[in-house]
């Protein structure tokens, strides 16, 4: 194994931080809009930002679960 890549233990630790990040930005994706409507344009530029959040959260998760099935397998 190159000396830069991750070990198994990083890469089980990197995919529950990501796991644990995911379920704080649904969390964050149910948030009910404000009556205010300058408040409901924040939270929509806000729910953008965590939409986009979580799709690059999943691309990675994919990558570290395709890490880890080349070092168990």
């Amino acid at each position: 194994m190159a000396e830069n890549e991750p070990t198994l233990e990083q890469l089980r630790r990197r995919r529950d931080e990501i796991n644990r990040e995911l379920t704080l930005v649904n969390e964050d994706l149910r948030v009910e809009l404000d009556t205010d409507p300058e408040e409901q344009a924040i939270q929509i530029e806000q729910n953008e930002v965590s939409v986009t959040r979580e799709d690059n959260l999943r691309r990675e998760l994919v990558a570290v679960e395709d890490q880890l099935a080349e070092l168990e397998g």
